[in-house]
């Protein structure tokens, strides 16, 4: 979704029409989800995450402010609701059995991170970076954000984000090598 679709979309949502809101959800309730169940490792909890997510753009469109990034400002909220849910649920949440859990939630992208990423378990796979590292490659790879709109969330410089990700990759291809990531 372009800025300007994004923009006419909160345009109908700030007059109460629900089609604003369903464009948005169409558009980005999918990566949001896959955001949601990266951090959160619940299949359940995602989907609550989600829908309140949307309720909130609902009762926030009228903060959104047209030039500042639709993404970044969307997944700003995502990370906060995920952060606060993890400081009230506890930041050790259960994952779910290998099938269930996250099928795909990152290995979507057709790059190079796929030989990386294979079909080995989000969990698995981001419990062996740093906590930025873990951040930066979900929401490159689940919420599919450029580096200058992960820049923009995390308020860090473009050149340490790509750098934290490259290392990111680096790390866990040096792993899968090694056969530590299976």
């Amino acid at each position: 979704m372009t800025d300007a679709e994004f923009e006419a979309a909160v345009g109908k949502i700030r007059a109460g029409d629900k089609s604003g809101l369903r464009a948005l959800y169409e558009a980005y309730g999918d990566k949001m989800y896959r955001l949601f169940l990266s951090r959160v490792h619940s299949h359940q909890d995602a989907e609550d995450l989600t829908s309140e997510l949307f309720l909130k753009l609902w009762e926030q469109a009228g903060r959104y402010r047209p030039g500042q990034g639709h993404c970044a400002w969307m997944a700003t909220i995502a990370r906060n609701m995920a952060t606060d849910f993890q400081r009230h649920h506890g930041r050790m949440m259960p994952v779910e059995d290998a099938e269930a859990a996250a099928p795909g939630a990152l290995t979507e992208h057709t790059t190079a991170e796929d030989t990386v990423l294979g079909d080995m378990q989000a969990a698995d796979i981001l419990s062996s970076l740093s906590e930025d590292e873990q951040e930066i490659v979900r929401l490159h790879i689940a919420a599919e954000l450029t580096f200058r709109e992960i820049a923009e969330v995390l308020r860090r410089p473009l050149g340490t984000v790509t750098w934290k990700y490259r290392r990111a990759m680096d790390r866990l291809r040096k792993l899968a090598e090694e056969g530590r990531l299976a």
